[in-house]
């Protein structure tokens, strides 16, 4: 199987119109957004979940984290990664909103 380099030059070769290639990656790029968006919203239910035990906001919940205010309970370590992966994924789907 060729390497992602190789298949996007085929690409480039094989659909003349640069128009339609840039149709099919727009395709490619909104199903990836979509996969991105569904595993966002089960990020925020989760988020959710642990605001609503603990009451409070992810992100002041983040700032105490980092700055060590809470403690080293497995929860926090859980509800830090969930929040990081979270910041991530908006980044991503942001970006590909702009491309």
């Amino acid at each position: 199987m060729a390497d992602v380099q190789t298949k996007l030059d085929l690409l480039k070769e094989v659909v003349a119109d640069e128009s339609d290639l840039n149709l099919v990656l727009d395709k490619l790029l909104n199903v990836i957004s979509e996969q991105h968006r569904s595993l966002l919203k089960r990020y925020q239910a989760d988020l959710q979940n642990f605001e609503s035990r603990y009451g409070m906001p992810s992100a002041e919940f983040y700032q105490k984290f980092e700055r060590g205010e809470l403690g080293d309970a497995m929860d926090f370590f859980e509800w830090a990664g969930l929040f990081e992966l979270q910041q991530n994924l908006l980044e991503k789907i942001q970006r590909l909103e702009t491309a």
